[in-house]
């Protein structure tokens, strides 16, 4: 009989995070404690494969992780050992997938926990390119003190700030829409305002960014 409850309430990593079971989530791990940094497989003929802690942030952007269950399952993962900082070549680290896909409670947590900042994404960007992008001012903010404000990314050649601006006037899946916010912290901190950012069409045609930005141009 007992087992027969056991087997009935097992859950396995990836559908104790689909369902927010934190509870669940915690028995498992307490079973087989590696299973924190195990890969999740799903998507299309379960072809990608995800840490949990980055997993959390998928299914939360994704609609199936009900808001406010994701700080439970990351709680439970980062006390069973889970790595922080975990990055496969070329991808993204569970920092990185926060502030990419709009988890910024997430995020936040990662970073009080001890995730780096300063670690680059697939096309060289950080976490701080994300948050400025998706307007996610609160972590952007823990972001800058650990991050180069004007390190451009390999693919579009932008710092943060570039991100922020083109996040403000092109408002991205998963927008947390503080892209202000954001730019005024960049800026604030002394993040560079380029000639190429200055003169751009998204800026000259926008007074709000044009006068943040003019101010400390150099």
């Amino acid at each position: 009989m007992s087992t027969e409850v056991d087997e009935r309430h097992h859950f396995d990593v990836k559908t104790a995070i689909e369902t927010g079971d934190a509870a669940a989530l915690r028995r498992t791990l307490a079973e087989v404690p590696v299973r924190a940094n195990e890969l999740v497989r799903w998507g299309k003929d379960c072809r990608i494969a995800t840490h949990p802690l980055h997993y959390v942030s998928d299914m939360l952007f994704n609609g199936v992780l009900p808001k406010g269950k994701e700080l439970g399952l990351v709680e439970v993962l980062i006390q069973a050992g889970a790595d922080l900082n975990f990055q496969k070549a070329g991808k993204e680290t569970p920092l990185i997938g926060a502030a990419s896909l709009g988890a910024e409670e997430v995020g936040l947590r990662l970073l009080d926990a001890g995730a780096r900042p300063e670690l680059r994404g697939g096309f060289g960007e950080t976490a701080l390119h994300w948050a400025a992008l998706l307007g996610e001012d609160r972590l952007a903010g823990r972001l800058i003190p650990g991050t180069d404000l004007n390190l451009k990314d390999e693919k579009y050649k932008s710092t943060p700030l570039g991100w922020a601006v083109h996040g403000w006037c092109n408002p991205p899946a998963g927008n947390h829409g503080h892209q202000r916010e954001v730019v005024t912290l960049l800026v604030a901190a002394g993040a560079k305002v380029e000639p190429d950012l200055l003169q751009s069409e998204m800026v000259r045609t926008n007074p709000e960014i044009l006068g943040i930005l003019s101010a400390r141009s150099d």
